[in-house]
């Protein structure tokens, strides 16, 4: 009883010193999360191995195109829909956005209906939105966060009312907003947030001069993946929900297992079909 007084008046005092400065407070009480990384240790020693001729004195047409002179490098961070950093890229200014977008990685774009609806993404950087139009099925999201934004946030938080097409170059932007908030949104309504956290003039001695390497992908966070709820081995492919013979919901199946639970001999699905199957990749 005595330790557990001392633990709280010690706890207390602490907190008390930690209000006399807001910042050292205001960092106390967040939650820091640092994902271990499970990209290559020098992503652009690999890629100009990967990319240069086999041999020495190779012809034109083995000869791939290099960067040109004073080529800026970008680096981008990219965030959680928690806030977390958990993907960084190094890309070139020349490149357009769209480039950027397709090196994303998002479990969403794959599970559940993701395929059907990873077409359509938008970009808000610096008051202003960029839409991904290559595809003529896609959505522009702009149009209804428009009205959402002026109403909400006032005039100032739009540069423009209109959306502008992906295909704009990093170059091309009126400034880099270096150090704040930029959103990428996807799949409707998933909101990830992005930061220009770089630039620097491309070196030949340190960064990969292929253009054709970038967006280079400097950081991704280890992802953890289930293990098959039934054979408790393998790792996890088929996520089920609301069956009624499973008992838990949702349940994880690595494919033998689900083809000999949820399927006869002909590959037909056994009755009761009163539920949802999935590929899962890993958790978030």
């Amino acid at each position: 009883a005595e330790l557990e007084a001392g633990w709280r008046t010690a706890t207390a005092r602490n907190h008390e010193r930690w209000k006399e400065t807001p910042y050292l407070y205001a960092n106390r009480t967040q939650d820091f999360v640092q994902f271990v990384d499970c990209s290559v240790s020098d992503p652009h020693r690999w890629w100009s191995d990967r990319l240069a001729p086999k041999r020495p004195g190779a012809d034109a047409a083995q000869r791939r195109r290099m960067a040109k002179r004073g080529e800026l490098v970008l680096t981008v961070a990219v965030c959680s829909t928690a806030g977390h950093k958990e993907q960084e890229f190094d890309v070139l200014a020349s490149q357009p956005m769209h480039e950027l977008r397709d090196a994303f990685y998002f479990a969403s774009d794959w599970m559940y209906d993701g395929p059907t609806r990873r077409k359509s993404g938008l970009f808000f950087i610096d008051g202003v939105f960029y839409a991904d139009r290559r595809d003529p099925d896609a959505v522009d999201y702009s149009r209804e966060l428009v009205d959402w934004m002026k109403a909400t946030q006032g005039p100032g938080c739009l540069r423009e009312a209109a959306s502008r097409s992906m295909a704009t170059r990093f170059s091309d932007l009126d400034r880099i907003p270096f150090g704040e908030r930029c959103v990428y949104v996807h799949q409707g309504d998933i909101e990830h947030a992005m930061y220009f956290t770089n630039a620097r003039l491309l070196r030949s001695a340190c960064d990969c001069p292929y253009p054709e390497a970038y967006p280079i992908l400097t950081f991704m966070r280890r992802y953890t993946k289930r293990k098959c709820y039934a054979c408790l081995m393998n790792h996890a492919m088929w996520i089920v929900l609301d069956s009624s013979r499973c008992p838990h919901n949702p349940s994880y199946w690595c494919q033998t297992c689900f083809r000999h639970f949820f399927q006869d001999a002909d590959g037909n699905y056994v009755p009761p079909i009163d539920y949802k199957v999935f590929p899962y990749l890993h958790d978030e």
